[in-house]
């Protein structure tokens, strides 16, 4: 944990959003600043999941500072290529699904099953 980690909240309202650590406060508790729409705060480590990418940051690091390292690295395209993003990705869509979506997708399930159940009765024999 060091300035300029980028981390993504685990729980609660904010789940899912990304953010920056600013400062450390203590053990617990950090500074962290959001990209877009998401206020300067004081936020608990338990709440937030670390991830390997980290912004070439000093402490304290203002908002404007934030998001000039952010665009110098390329934050958003290198974010969207994590398996984190992706499977939170793919929970939002999956939450927006209605009933006929999700019968749809149960469809499509059974079939590649069947269908890599055959497949997999012709390697063997």
């Amino acid at each position: 944990m060091q300035p300029g980690r980028v981390c993504y909240i685990n729980y609660g309202e904010d789940y899912g959003k990304m953010v920056v650590i600013a400062d450390i406060v203590d053990n617990t508790r950090v500074l962290v600043d959001g990209l877009a729409n998401f206020p300067r705060v004081i936020y608990p480590l338990k709440r937030l999941n670390l991830t390997k990418l980290r912004l070439p940051l000093l402490r304290g690091a203002r908002t404007g500072t934030i998001a000039k390292a952010a665009k110098a690295f390329d934050l958003e395209k290198k974010w969207t290529a994590t398996k984190a993003f992706s499977k939170m990705d793919r929970y939002n869509k999956r939450r927006s699904l209605t009933d006929f979506d999700r019968f749809k997708v149960l469809v499509q399930r059974r079939q590649r099953a069947y269908e890599s159940r055959i497949l997999a009765k012709k390697v063997k024999v």
